[in-house]
């Protein structure tokens, strides 16, 4: 014989609800609850339901289980912040630095840019389609008079098949969560300073706002904005201004 679950109705939290805040402040936990499975739809938490203890979090995600003689296994997924500070603590941005490396081409390199862009093309364009003798099967011997050492290093090193150099990519990233959704959509794609404390960079380098990312996570708005920074002589104002 099998033993009927007595319920006593409604939707009820369970014990053992657990909660991290990241480095950002943004806290998360799961709150499982149990009912009957002809209640749940009446009684599934509402997207935004404020958790039944912890006020400064939401419903952000939810599932459930049905388990045998009608019972079910709700999980409530929540998110949120504490801006007016207490127990929660305080929202504080969260800052990170990623480098990387970049494939460009070899001409490009800041090692030629005492050479004339008429003499990088005609050394890239003769190493790379190199015009052949008049019988027009062997390759002509290339005339390198009044050439410099660079443009004769760089003629010869494409000649070998060197076609690009990895260049360093940094990017600064802030991330941090609001009650609203972010505003300062028209400076993506422009040149600005950083929030927080950037790493110090030289050579006229600058900063470029590559876009910015948020989502809604219950009540409240985990955010993303990212720079990136130049190569030496900075972004182009009369492109990114």
């Amino acid at each position: 014989m099998v033993n009927k679950i007595i319920h006593p109705g409604n939707l009820v939290p369970m014990p053992g609800f657990r909660a991290r805040k990241d480095r950002a402040g943004m806290w998360t936990g799961s709150q499982k609850y149990h009912c009957k499975e002809n209640e749940l739809a009446s009684l599934l938490p509402r997207q935004g339901s404020v958790h039944p203890k912890m006020d400064f979090m939401a419903l952000d995600e939810v599932e459930f289980e049905i388990m045998q003689e009608g019972l079910v296994i709700v999980t409530g997924h929540y998110a949120g912040a504490s801006f007016g500070g207490g127990a929660g603590g305080v929202p504080e941005d969260e800052f990170s630095l990623e480098i990387s490396t970049s494939e460009e081409p070899i001409q490009t390199h800041f090692r030629y840019e005492s050479e004339t862009a008429e003499d990088i093309v005609e050394a890239v364009e003769l190493a790379t389609n190199p015009p052949l003798e008049d019988d027009g099967k062997s390759v002509a011997e290339i005339d390198q008079t009044g050439w410099s050492a660079l443009k004769v290093e760089l003629y010869d090193d494409v000649r070998k098949g060197i076609e690009s150099y990895r260049e360093p990519r940094v990017s600064w990233t802030r991330r941090w969560v609001s009650q609203s959704k972010p505003t300062g959509l028209n400076e993506i794609g422009k040149i600005g300073t950083p929030d927080g404390d950037p790493p110090a960079i030289a050579a006229g380098r600058n900063w470029l706002n590559m876009g910015m990312r948020s989502v809604q996570r219950g009540e409240i708005f985990e955010n993303e904005v990212t720079w990136e920074l130049s190569g030496r002589g900075g972004w182009l104002a009369r492109y990114y201004a």
